[in-house]
């Protein structure tokens, strides 16, 4: 938290810097050596995630003749329970029928891995998410499919439905670092860094304002969003100064510390990094040791300091 150079304090609110980058092209020699651009076959993971979203489609407009031509006539559906649906005439009948329950039904598909067994048979596993009613909670099952091909067009041959996984919010995730809610400070000869975290209004952010002032009178203010990201499957911090640093960081857990990698681009638009290893002491407080500090091209000295939580005020 507090250091004792200017420099330093930029790093609490280090961001991500993203750079992009351009395609090239090259013009034919002559017009008699001019080639025709070969066509790129999609992928597996691109072939099924179109057909997914076909299914998607077909679900969330509630129309069962659309999600039965997907399937092989002979195909199968297996539902969490193990009950089993055989045949393309049947499989529109038991969609139309779950439609006529539950109009307002929508379907998300997660493809997590595409298998090809053979030139005209594939394994298809994701997890899919299902809100019944928009006034109830959505639920998560795991589900596998043979994709087979028949005539060039790949149909669903099995549908196997896996008992629903109980559903995490960002929420739960957020739960190993729950305790830094509240008021801390960390203070030394050289600045005082007052520190405030709270829960989002929709639970699912931790946010941290923090206030850095130095003996000198400079002062820094800023928050930081703490959340899950889904897709990586790790907790993500996003921090932004008044002054225009902002920063990006992955927080992971090891034994009992979390390591911080940050990186991200100064005001002045120095690109800086960090890593910090963030250690809970007790109820009250907790260590921080930062190393591989860097400024643009000056480098930092480690540093460790602990954060201790402030007493309530006869007011609070």
């Amino acid at each position: 938290m507090s250091t004792p150079k200017k420099t330093s304090l930029l790093l609490i609110s280090l961001s991500f810097l993203g750079l992009g980058f351009f395609a090239t092209s090259f013009l034919p020699s002559a017009v008699s050596q001019e080639k025709k651009p070969i066509a790129k076959s999609p992928t597996d993971l691109e072939l099924f995630r179109a057909s997914a979203t076909r299914f998607e489609n077909a679900f969330n407009t509630q129309n069962p003749k659309a999600i039965a031509a997907q399937f092989l006539e002979n195909a199968e559906v297996v539902d969490e329970s193990g009950q089993v649906v055989q045949g393309r005439a049947l499989i529109e009948t038991r969609f139309a029928e779950s439609f006529k329950n539950f109009p307002q039904a929508q379907i998300k598909i997660e493809i997590t891995s595409v298998r090809r067994l053979s030139p005209e048979v594939a394994v298809e596993d994701g997890v899919s998410t299902i809100t019944l009613d928009p006034t109830e909670p959505a639920s998560r099952n795991a589900y596998s499919v043979v994709h087979v091909k028949r005539e060039g067009q790949w149909l669903f041959a099995s549908v196997k439905d896996f008992p629903a996984e109980p559903l995490i919010t960002p929420h739960d995730h957020l739960q190993d670092l729950a305790w830094l809610v509240g008021h801390w400070v960390d203070e030394s000869d050289h600045s005082r860094v007052e520190t405030t975290c709270e829960w989002s209004d929709d639970q699912n952010y931790l946010l941290q304002h923090y206030r850095v002032k130095t003996r000198s009178g400079q002062e820094m203010q800023g928050v930081q969003r703490i959340g899950y990201d889904p897709l990586r499957r790790t907790i993500r911090a996003w921090a932004f100064d008044r002054n225009g640093t902002f920063v990006e960081s992955n927080w992971t857990p090891i034994d009992e510390t979390w390591v911080i990698k940050a990186e991200g681009v100064t005001s002045a638009g120095e690109a800086a990094f960090a890593t910090r290893v963030l250690t809970r002491i007790s109820s009250d407080a907790y260590r921080i040791d930062s190393v591989s500090q860097l400024v643009g091209k000056q480098s930092l000295p480690d540093s460790s300091v602990v954060v201790v939580r402030r007493p309530p005020t006869p007011l609070e």
